[in-house]
């Protein structure tokens, strides 16, 4: 779902319409290309989430924020690493 507002968002995406458009090509893709995914190493698929969801990361957001506040940044910088490598869970108890 997350991949899926990001590929919309960079797409300029504005309306409701766009996300009735990607649930019809979500509801093909997985009736008719689901087969192939079978054969596709996992490493392939969370590139292919990974890459459309680096476009959301906001470098000058983490910027600001260390110039105002160093210790909000440790606590920023924690959470996302807490979240990449582990969950989202175990990231906000770290931030």
């Amino acid at each position: 779902s997350f991949s899926r507002s990001s590929v919309n968002y960079m797409a300029g995406c504005q309306t409701a319409l766009s996300n009735m458009v990607m649930s019809f090509v979500v509801l093909l893709t997985l009736e008719l290309i689901t087969p192939l995914f079978h054969y596709t190493p996992n490493a392939i698929l969370a590139a292919i989430i990974t890459s459309a969801v680096v476009g959301l990361i906001d470098f000058e957001a983490a910027w600001t924020i260390w110039k105002i506040d160093k210790m909000d940044f440790v606590a920023c910088l924690g959470a996302f690493l807490g979240v990449l490598f582990m969950s989202a869970e175990i990231g906000l108890l770290i931030a």
